[in-house]
């Protein structure tokens, strides 16, 4: 009784303004914990007990958990393949029968043009399509498959053609999915700003600054090559349109977007496969749109870490971040960095990306952080980015690209040391995979606790780049949907155990 009317008179002294928002929060959540909480705590417990772990039931348990944000999340590789099958056929283009790649209206293929229509009627020409667009069947075959990281990467060759052509009813698709699983945010990279380059310097000129950059030894000579760069484009009114230009375009496909249940935001990013001068320029355009844009809140750098460019340019690429950090402080940084393990790559390319990335670059996420155990100092790193940054951890595509998964995962290093971690999809249409499932390898193989569980849905919430107005109302709201759905648990839990 005691407990219920102090709720009361919390919630209505802030209904009335009297008590700030995070008192509010604080008292509530405390209330959810001395009740409702341990028993749903007691209840996901239970379903490992006698050695036998009861998966239906714990699935449908994190089906209902509130979810907090997805956010390492790629635009591109969260829709299904399916929907950009939708997408082609409503183009009214085809698919090449021999390469099962998209071909627009005019273009030749290398043989027999097909519509989709004609594709989904053979169901064994279909079934490879998906085998070739996402990574649906991978190992149940033995015959001639590319490695799983190729197999995962190739994907986005097949259909990038039709990828952007929907992006509002994309984004729509992303948003109704979330909703359905208690996903409150999402925080996807969404696509490159797009200025070429090569529009603003000739071939000599090109060629020149990506020999000097790759030359340079130091921040400080780097800063030097950078600083010339820079004048070519800062007031130039063609490249400044072509930044505005993209900005309006996605606020355009953004429209109807956010609602009460729900907030989308993105990041823009640089490929690391292209010449020094591209990513650059692709870095810098992506930082000048996110400084302008409420909807743009971070900038990220992308592509397999183990190409021999992305290698040899690694620390370029780190001094470039370094770079545009240091005039547009308040741009966030998210970076893939050490999604590498042995074998992939020689040992000496395991042994720094991570401590760069958050050195260097100064990253307030690492994306994936898969080769923790092999960088050098990786005691004094693990306590640097205890208290300057946060890791995504993304179990089904650590496992499928980097054959990482179980206790060889650093999972364990960084929920040992306290790093804050985050639980999140990657490429969730490419994997066929969604967050409920990726909490559910978290839980099958760790057994973390449904407190530590609880800790990482809010840390998608704390670590987002969203403000800090926004990021309270996100932690209100995420904090009446765990009471709710604490509430609904013990229920479920006390009839199980009446029965």
């Amino acid at each position: 009784m005691y407990q219920k009317n102090i709720f009361l008179i919390l919630f209505t002294a802030t209904l009335f303004g009297y008590l700030p928002v995070d008192l509010y929060s604080k008292s509530s959540q405390t209330i959810t914990d001395t009740g409702h909480a341990q028993s749903t705590s007691n209840f996901y417990e239970s379903m490992f007990e006698h050695n036998r772990l009861n998966r239906s039931l714990l699935h449908l348990f994190f089906t209902n958990m509130p979810k907090g944000g997805d956010i390492h999340h790629h635009y591109c590789g969260s829709l299904y393949a399916e929907t950009y099958l939708e997408w082609v056929e409503k183009k009214e283009w085809h698919i090449d029968k021999c390469t099962l790649k998209i071909i627009k209206k005019d273009e030749n293929g290398t043989c027999e043009l097909l519509t989709v229509e004609q594709v989904m009627s053979d169901a064994k020409l279909h079934r490879k399509l998906l085998s070739l667009w996402s990574s649906k069947d991978y190992g149940n075959y033995i015959d001639r498959q590319p490695p799983a990281d190729v197999n995962f990467f190739n994907t986005f060759l097949y259909f990038e053609t039709v990828s952007y052509e929907y992006i509002n009813l994309g984004l729509n698709i992303l948003k109704q999915r979330a909703i359905k699983e208690n996903i409150m945010y999402i925080e996807t990279m969404l696509s490159m700003v797009g200025v070429n380059s090569a529009d603003y310097f000739d071939k000599h000129k090109q060629n020149r600054y990506n020999k000097l950059l790759r030359s340079a030894t130091s921040q400080k000579e780097t800063d030097l090559i950078l600083d010339e760069i820079i004048t070519k484009y800062i007031d130039n009114k063609k490249f400044n349109t072509s930044v505005d230009i993209y900005i309006s375009k996605l606020e355009k496909s953004h429209q109807g977007i956010d609602n009460e249940k729900f907030l989308m935001r993105y990041q823009t990013y640089a490929v690391r496969l292209f010449e020094p001068l591209q990513v650059f320029t692709d870095l810098f355009s992506g930082y000048l749109a996110a400084h302008r844009s409420p909807l743009i809140v971070g900038v990220n750098i992308v592509a397999p870490e183990n190409n021999p460019i992305s290698l040899s340019d690694y620390t370029l690429h780190m001094r470039m971040y370094n770079y545009l950090t240091r005039k547009y402080p308040t741009v966030h940084r998210a970076l893939h960095a050490g999604e590498l393990t042995l074998g992939m790559v020689r040992p000496k390319n395991l042994i720094f990306h991570i401590k760069q990335a958050i050195d260097i670059a100064k990253a307030q996420r690492i994306g994936h952080g898969v080769d923790i155990s092999y960088e050098q100092n990786s005691i004094d790193l693990l306590r640097d980015m205890k208290r300057y940054s946060a890791v995504e951890i993304n179990l089904t595509s650590n496992e499928f690209i980097l054959g990482v998964k179980g206790d060889d995962h650093p999972y364990l290093i960084y929920s040992s040391y306290g790093v804050p971690i985050i639980i999140s999809t990657d490429d969730s249409g490419v994997s066929r995979n969604n967050l409920t499932n990726e909490y559910m390898l978290l839980a099958t193989r760790y057994h973390p606790s449904y407190k530590r569980i609880k800790e990482y849905v809010y840390n998608s919430i704390k670590y987002s780049f969203l403000d800090e107005l926004q990021k309270n109302s996100l932690k209100k709201d995420l904090d009446m949907r765990f009471k709710l759905f604490e509430k609904d648990m013990m229920k479920l839990y006390e009839e199980i155990r009446s029965r």
